[in-house]
């Protein structure tokens, strides 16, 4: 019987440790698939990395671009705004522009309203000149001044 008992108990730890076996070797397959899809990860991280030094030293290198050109156009600007502050500057000013009294430009506001009328008036006169063979031209483009669906 006690044999048998003996028997009984190894056959059981036979079986424990096929078990363990088992389950050890599906781990290690896991963790061969996860080292793969590590490896394969980390060579698409230094392609990026590599794509994002190249980047970045261009970016870099139109940046110092960048600030050499302002640079020349601040100086550029400070030799312009020293150019008009020159007393020569002024005396060319006060030569060509005109004295307080004289015609001038002026800057005169158009409006809508003052523009429709001008057409207006332009189309009546026309229509008084001799078109009017023609009327339902004129007609539609009355309308269409008035602010009326053609």
């Amino acid at each position: 019987a006690a044999k048998t008992k003996e028997k009984k108990l190894a056959s059981e730890a036979i079986e424990k440790k096929t078990a363990e076996v088992g389950e050890l070797g599906v781990a290690v397959a896991e963790k061969a698939n996860d080292l793969e899809d590590t490896q394969e990860a980390l060579v698409a991280d230094k392609k990026f990395i590599t794509e994002l030094e190249t980047s970045c030293k261009t970016k870099a290198a139109e940046w110092e671009e960048r600030k050499k050109l302002r640079a020349e156009e601040l100086v550029a600007l400070a030799d312009t705004i020293k150019v008009l502050n020159d007393d020569d500057a002024l005396d060319l000013f006060n030569k060509v522009l005109p004295k307080p009294g004289a015609e001038s430009f002026m800057q005169v506001q158009v409006t809508a309203a003052s523009t429709r009328a001008r057409a207006m008036k332009f189309l009546k006169e026309g229509v008084r000149a001799g078109a009017r063979a023609d009327r339902s031209r004129f007609d539609a483009i009355f309308l269409a001044l008035h602010g009326k669906k053609v």
